[in-house]
């Protein structure tokens, strides 16, 4: 089973990732400036995917106590 997400901007996300989870991203467009950082408290090697609103995958974190941060420039996500 995968669990599913909607990040909003500025947002510190905690994921306990027992299963696979997906985590989408707000619009580009409305976000410009904001970041976004995801971080794996707990769980095991489960996937987290990160995809944009449009449905493209821009990270994805396989590892324990990973974390991802995204900047938005207004246009796309981008993975610092």
């Amino acid at each position: 089973m995968t669990t599913s997400y909607t990040a909003r901007p500025w947002e510190f996300v905690r994921v306990n990732a027992h299963d696979p989870v997906t985590i989408r991203l707000p619009p580009a467009t409305s976000s410009a400036g904001t970041e976004v950082v995801i971080r794996e408290i707990a769980g095991e090697e489960e996937a987290i995917a990160i995809f944009t609103s449009t449905g493209q995958q821009i990270a994805r974190n396989g590892y324990p106590n990973g974390t991802i941060r995204l900047l938005c420039d207004g246009t796309t996500w981008i993975v610092l």
